[in-house]
């Protein structure tokens, strides 16, 4: 039984580090999520972030750069890219290099 608690005690602190979150700085194309009210961020590789957190408030179809937490694990109802919060978005141009995805 002493064995099973350990196992279990080391089995979580894993866990939790596998979830730990991480400071992050991306850059790509703002546009708006499948949800309602949400917000993504497409990069130039294809990865998609959710950035609804972002502050200010990124306009769709621009381009900038997000700096915040990367959640690990984390769903929320957007449903769409990992969390990036809280998040500071910075506008590098107005329009998207990339070609916004809708």
């Amino acid at each position: 039984m002493k064995t099973l608690s350990v196992a279990i005690a080391l089995s979580l602190s894993f866990a939790s580090a596998c979830f730990a979150d991480e400071p992050i700085t991306v850059t790509g194309c703002a546009a708006k999520g499948v949800e309602g009210g949400c917000i993504v961020l497409q990069t130039v590789t294809g990865k998609t972030y959710n950035i609804s957190a972002a502050r200010p408030v990124p306009m769709f179809g621009t381009y900038g750069e997000i700096k915040g937490t990367l959640k690990s694990g984390v769903v929320t109802t957007c449903m769409q890219g990992e969390v990036i919060d809280p998040a500071t978005w910075t506008e590098q141009g107005k329009s998207c290099p990339l070609g916004e995805k809708k």
